[in-house]
């Protein structure tokens, strides 16, 4: 059984001892109010009941694209059932987008810059729990649906805790069936869906950040997304690059608001502070001249999220 030790920086150790979650209920209150651990999600509900009245999704969220997102949670280690479970409550928010329409529009704050296809819903699955084996991953590319898999295992240490996460995904098929709404998002999609005059500056500033990446040496995933690009360590997402509307784009950061405002920039102001998301947002008028200016605040985010000192 492994070990895990907390040397602190008075030099003293201590045992770290895993405390999981009692229950499932405790579990989704956890996340409900540490909300970094789904930054990138904005939860509109909890324990929603579909028309099958056995069948409660523990929460419904959106992502940034505007997808409609699944969250199902266990308290143990996750079986093949699962699958079979996310497809039922899948299905319902694609044929009912009315239902999730009316939870969206009973909010009284919601994240800018969300754009919703009612008419046609894009839906994905998030499962949560402590372990998921193998042939759970392998069963997940049997629904044509993205699923994505997190597992979470909490720890303490007198009176801290730790948080340890794992993304998963889907163990790929020899032969690969056709997945729903799996889109190539690449200078084509954008020009065919933002301004094209600003296409060629959006990546011009993809490419500077890229720079900044390979030079700081940091373990950062890229990946592009509907309408931002991101650059992640694990699940969370550092920082990335984001269009405002269609002509317009900036840089966000994941940063705690205090922090956010404590970084002066001299010659750049933030554009504003999306509470919803926990980052700060920078439009970016001359990537030539502006991105590498937020230099501090690229070194702050990667501090924040990573907890590595640059």
């Amino acid at each position: 059984m492994p070990n895990l030790f907390w040397r602190k920086s008075t030099g003293e150790v201590l045992n770290v001892i895993e405390s999981p979650f009692r229950t499932e209920e405790q579990l989704e209150s956890y996340l409900q109010k540490t909300k970094e651990l789904l930054s990138d999600l904005f939860i509109i509900k909890r324990q929603v009941r579909t028309a099958h009245h056995e069948d409660i999704p523990d929460m419904i969220a959106f992502d940034k694209e505007g997808s409609v997102v699944i969250i199902e949670l266990k308290n143990g280690p996750v079986t093949e059932d699962v699958i079979p479970q996310v497809l039922r409550y899948a299905i319902w928010a694609e044929t009912n987008p009315d239902s999730i329409r009316a939870m969206w529009l009973e909010l009284k704050t919601k994240p800018e810059n969300i754009s919703i296809t009612w008419e046609n819903l894009s839906v994905k699955v998030l499962i949560i729990a402590p372990s998921v084996s193998s042939r759970v991953l392998r069963l997940a590319n049997k629904i044509n649906y993205p699923v994505q898999f997190l597992e979470i295992k909490k720890f303490s240490a007198e009176k801290d805790e730790f948080i340890l996460t794992n993304q998963l995904e889907p163990e790929p098929e020899a032969k690969a069936g056709v997945t729903r709404g799996q889109e190539v998002y690449d200078r084509d999609f954008y020009l065919a869906n933002c301004n094209k005059a600003s296409v060629p500056k959006f990546f011009e500033a993809i490419d500077i950040v890229d720079e900044i990446v390979r030079e700081k040496k940091w373990e950062l995933e890229k990946k592009m997304n509907k309408y931002y690009v991101s650059y992640k360590y694990g699940f969370p997402i550092v920082f990335g690059v984001t269009w405002i509307g269609s002509k317009s784009f900036g840089l966000f950061f994941k940063l705690p608001r205090e922090k956010a405002e404590s970084i002066v920039i001299p010659g750049i102001t933030p554009h504003r502070y999306e509470d919803e998301w926990k980052q700060v947002l920078y439009k970016i008028e001359n990537p030539a001249n502006d991105v590498r200016m937020l230099l501090p605040v690229f070194e702050a985010a990667v501090r924040h999220i990573t907890g590595i000192e640059q």
